[in-house]
């Protein structure tokens, strides 16, 4: 009886560490949603974006020091990529997306805000003016490969973007405005005020700006990468997770670290991204493919010596929002000092083997005493 009960504990602590375990490399947090509504024609569409929480950080984590010459910085087209597709998908003429990125950030609360923030931030926060909107409008229009410039009115204390279009905008209802610059024409995107259902579209221009000076920011300098996009459907998302394990965290430099996990969503597919940081500096290491059961497997060798944060991430599907792994530490191990230790490792054993045979060879003298009796 008592071997019953024992064999069912050591069984039910098995249970929980292997739970304990699991959970230590899976990371579900619920994420951050916002849902925005688009109009084409007679039909409503429902666009729902999920941002995970390590990506927000992130965010929040970088430099909001903004000077006039780094507007460009706080447009991110790389995370918010998946977004325009989807964006796109319904509105695929260069006109008609334009204006649907509109309608999205015209529904955004305006607030004045104090200091410059990325369009993720400003997405969980729900809440605004008219820089922070630019930012938004303007990540989404280059993510697909648009020419779009923000254009800040210094004395109006005003921003807005311009958009270059094949064709003069067909659908604006008052006199067309545009920026000419650098022999290209920006048609003005005005992107504040809360009526989305009808209000500014791309060539239109709010009275107040006609005719003001203008100063034109460009996007060369805008974000590149990001450790995780925003992911979106046209519908209710629900959660789904990702796990991470490395193959070590310890490797000599010029090894080979074996990335494993898996997407935990029925019926998951496409690829995951995979993600390093050192010295607080992101970047991609690659993407590997989903299998039928939602695994993944990818081989990555660092570039130099240090310690590296791995991540990976899973941007979601129709049905399932995205999700973000734990962070895991990797130290790489410079190839010199393998050597050189490996030369004191081998020096220390000869030492201890020449040692033991002169000990062995020459035997420590000892004295031999008698017991006296008396």
């Amino acid at each position: 009886m008592h071997r019953k009960k024992a064999g069912k504990l050591v069984a039910a602590i098995a249970i929980a560490f292997f739970m304990v375990l699991m959970l230590s490399r899976v990371c579900s947090a619920q994420n951050y949603e916002q849902q925005y509504f688009l109009l084409k024609g007679q039909s409503t569409y429902r666009l729902t974006l999920s941002i995970t929480h390590s990506l927000y950080e992130y965010y929040q984590k970088k430099s909001h020091q903004l000077t006039q010459d780094n507007f460009a910085s706080f447009v991110t087209p790389y995370s918010l990529a998946l977004v325009a597709e989807d964006i796109r998908s319904i509105f695929p003429g260069e006109e008609d997306f334009v204006n649907a990125v509109l309608m999205l950030v015209h529904q955004i609360p305006y607030q004045i805000v104090g200091e410059a923030k990325y369009p993720v931030e400003t997405i969980v926060e729900n809440n605004g003016d008219c820089d922070l909107f630019s930012y938004i409008a303007a990540s989404l229009i280059k993510s697909q490969n648009l020419n779009v410039v923000l254009l800040y009115y210094e004395q109006e204390s005003h921003m807005n973007i311009g958009v270059n279009l094949l064709n003069p905008p067909a659908n604006a209802r008052t006199t067309i405005s545009y920026v000419d610059y650098m022999e290209t024409r920006y048609y003005v995107a005005e992107c504040t005020g809360d009526d989305w259902r009808s209000g500014w579209r791309v060539g239109e221009c709010p009275s107040e700006l006609e005719g003001a000076q203008v100063t034109v920011a460009t996007l060369e300098n805008s974000e590149q990468i990001a450790p995780g996009q925003v992911s979106s459907s046209f519908g209710t998302l629900k959660s789904s997770a990702i796990s991470l394990s490395t193959s070590s965290n310890f490797v000599i430099e010029g090894s080979i670290v074996v990335i494993t996990g898996q997407v935990f969503a029925l019926n998951s597919g496409g690829t995951v991204k995979l993600y390093a940081a050192t010295n607080g500096y992101w970047f991609s290491i690659g993407t590997a493919q989903l299998d039928s059961s939602g695994q993944y497997v990818f081989s990555w060798s660092p570039p130099l010596w240090g310690r590296y944060y791995v991540k990976t991430g899973w941007s979601g599907d129709a049905e399932y929002a995205g999700a973000e792994s734990r962070i895991v530490s990797v130290y790489v191990v410079p190839e010199i000092l393998v050597f050189v230790g490996g030369g004191l490792v081998v020096t220390t054993i000869i030492v201890a083997v020449l040692f033991l045979m002169y000990r062995t060879t020459h035997p420590q003298e000892t004295q031999t005493l008698e017991v006296v009796s008396q």
